[in-house]
């Protein structure tokens, strides 16, 4: 009595060239696999590395006896946030994860297409817009858990500018040192090293990795979504140029209510702000259409990776994502407190 067996590959001289290639197959995502997570490896040692160095200069403060300076001291503390925060936590921390991986780059570590100048003025417009967008939809998550669920979402604090200088200081350490050192640690080591694997996979791990550092969960989910933004406009764009000055102008829209509180008192700062925020989604609207027109927004892009979605998150994630991930949900959750 004879048997029959099915095979997968079907029969005669293409079966050992069918199973080359599935083996083949499998040993790339095996491969890819492994290089996603060595990645994440690196870029979780950065994580922590972030948050032991914050610690260890906010523990300096105490140990000097410089707390109290850090508290009414507004040039202090800018400064503080400069070279401590910005600088020490943030760049140094993910440029090292950067020249461990420097072989894995396939693309320039900081992207950097020369653009038009009206086209770097359109994106930085639209994406001011979608930060504008993020705004509103922060705010009415914040109302939300304050009214239905009887929490307050707590976010940090800065010390007023007291000085023409001091203001100028806000300025820097706020919006434009934190543009440049986040923009390179996120967009430039970070988006540029994940890129290969996917442009879609590498903008929301990134983001969700930029939100998570912010500390609290205001801050996460606006973060996390300016960061899709900014993703976004990167590798569409492969210019780091529109997401420095986008980050900047949005970060300085907070400095200059700050500075417009001390000199115009706050109801007439709330006003100009306001017009603000309206000359913003006026052009972000026009140069959503501009750059639609010109079939810009929406580009497609074919990526080499053979792993699913789910692979790549599941690979990026576990295992060593998950203690650096759980040490900032856990800081973050601390911002959370009954009304």
């Amino acid at each position: 009595m004879s048997q029959y067996y099915y095979n997968p590959f079907g029969s005669g001289s293409g079966v050992n060239e069918a199973m080359h290639r599935e083996l083949q197959k499998q040993q790339m995502i095996k491969n890819e696999k492994h290089e996603i997570r060595m990645i994440s490896l690196t870029m979780g040692c950065a994580i922590v590395a972030y948050i032991i160095i914050q610690a260890v200069v906010s523990g300096a403060l105490l140990t000097f006896d410089l707390y109290d300076l850090y508290l009414n001291n507004a040039l202090f503390q800018y400064s503080f946030s400069i070279i401590g925060v910005s600088f020490a936590a943030v760049a140094v921390p993910f440029g090292v994860m950067a020249l461990i991986n420097k072989k894995k780059y396939t693309s320039p570590l900081i992207p950097n297409k020369v653009l038009k100048p009206q086209k770097v003025l359109a994106w930085i417009c639209f994406g001011m817009l979608c930060c504008c967008i993020s705004q509103v939809v922060v705010s009415f998550i914040v109302t939300f858990f304050q009214t239905f669920l009887g929490l307050e979402l707590q976010s940090s604090e800065v010390t007023e500018p007291d000085s023409v200088f001091s203001s100028v200081m806000c300025l820097i350490s706020l919006a434009i040192i934190p543009a440049l050192c986040e923009e390179f640690a996120m967009r430039c080591c970070s988006l540029q090293l994940l890129k290969k694997y996917g442009k879609g996979f590498s903008v929301v791990a990134v983001s969700i990795v930029f939100g998570l550092l912010h500390g609290n969960v205001v801050q996460f989910i606006f973060a996390f979504s300016v960061g899709l933004i900014l993703g976004y406009i990167t590798v569409t764009t492969d210019s780091i140029v529109p997401a420095v000055f986008i980050h900047a102008l949005n970060n300085s829209m907070s400095v200059v209510q700050l500075i417009l509180n001390k000199y115009i008192g706050e109801d007439a700062s709330s006003n100009t702000i306001t017009a603000i925020y309206i000359v913003w989604i006026a052009a972000g609207i026009i140069s959503a259409v501009y750059l639609a027109l010109k079939k810009e927004l929406i580009k497609k892009s074919k990526s080499r990776s053979v792993l699913t979605t789910g692979q790549k998150f599941t690979a990026f994630l576990f295992p060593w994502m998950i203690v650096p991930f759980l040490i900032l949900i856990g800081l973050t959750a601390t911002t959370v407190a009954k009304v």
